[in-house]
């Protein structure tokens, strides 16, 4: 079936152009902060925020969010990303956290830009790192 193969490639260019989330690159809302604790303490506070605000509760609709966590060890790096289920290669936020000095860290947080991915949702994010108290992003 060689006719098929042009629509065949039409249709996974399509496919490719949903899974619009954060990419390298690209223009999205960012903000970047130093906190007064040891980036593997800074970590735990973003997870802790990622759980308390996207994973573990219920949210409309039956919509279901995840996280993975990568720790670079090497070069002292961390990273969490927040997906949509079953949308894993559309990355709605990301969070990296790398040391700066023994006791401070840097954060940088970024969110898609959209729906509640937005301005009050990074400085929903700031806020919990920098106090070790999970804000949830008010709601719209």
């Amino acid at each position: 079936m060689p006719g098929c193969r042009p629509l065949l490639f039409a249709a996974l260019a399509l496919l490719a152009g949903c899974a619009s989330g954060i990419e390298p690159g690209g223009n999205f809302p960012a903000v970047t902060f130093d906190v007064a604790t040891p980036y593997d303490a800074a970590l735990r506070r973003g997870s802790e925020f990622v759980r308390i605000c996207h994973t573990a509760p219920e949210h409309p609709y039956g919509v279901e969010y995840r996280d993975t966590m990568t720790l670079d060890e090497k070069f002292a790096v961390g990273r969490i990303v927040v997906i949509k289920v079953p949308e894993p290669t559309v990355h709605l936020e990301v969070l990296e956290f790398k040391p700066k000095g023994k006791t401070d860290a840097t954060v940088t947080a970024t969110v898609v830009g959209r729906d509640i991915w937005d301005q009050k949702e990074l400085e929903a994010v700031q806020r919990s790192i920098e106090t070790a108290t999970p804000v949830c992003r008010p709601a719209s």
